[in-house]
């Protein structure tokens, strides 16, 4: 059954130029201590408005490391002066990147908690919304390894709650995204991106 939402893989050039936005506005971004951040980022097509977090640039690493060995060298490069510089910069202000981190996980988690009380009852709109909001629990599983040690037991707690939620209102299904990431993410890891409600 085709999904009435879903989420695309964004092409290479275009995740390594927000990457590369991100990384060069990472130090500012963590200092100022807001969660989300507006970029404009220059595209061959004009400027694109892309929202940060520190999830989402963890993410977008992730992804772009694991396709490197599919870019061209040049590209993989790039991904990797990226990474290191992005590693460093997150090391230096390591504590307040990760209280920041832990601030985006808390409204990660309140996003997933709206949108299954919002649903109840509604399967066809869950159906619909899930691969959309799923992201939010992906982007706390980036900051889950980020954080390692440093991530709260109270936080945790609330993770695992969370997974249960989706536990209750999910069957197994085929990847919820586009089919080009999933190698990318695998099910045992990402178990919620291979059920759907």
């Amino acid at each position: 059954m085709p999904q009435a939402s879903h989420v695309l893989a964004e092409d290479p050039i275009v995740d390594i130029a927000v990457l590369g936005a991100e990384v060069d506005e990472l130090e500012e971004y963590i200092v100022a201590g807001e969660v989300y951040r507006t970029l404009r980022v220059a595209m061959s097509g004009g400027a694109q408005m892309v929202q940060m977090s520190g999830g989402d640039l963890l993410t977008r690493l992730f992804r772009l490391r694991g396709e490197c060995e599919r870019l061209p060298t040049a590209q993989c490069s790039q991904v990797k002066d990226l990474a290191a510089r992005a590693e460093s910069t997150a090391y230096s202000l390591r504590t307040r990147f990760h209280d920041l981190l832990q601030r985006e996980m808390r409204t990660r988690i309140d996003s997933l908690n709206w949108f299954f009380d919002d649903v109840m009852g509604d399967p066809k709109r869950a159906r619909a919304e899930y691969p959309y909001e799923i992201r939010n629990r992906q982007r706390i599983d980036a900051i889950v390894v980020e954080l390692g040690d440093d991530l709260s037991p109270a936080l945790k707690a609330e993770v695992h709650r969370v997974d249960d939620r989706i536990r209750l209102i999910v069957r197994p299904a085929d990847f919820v995204w586009d089919e080009s990431l999933a190698t990318l993410f695998p099910r045992g890891r990402f178990w919620y991106l291979y059920v759907a409600p």
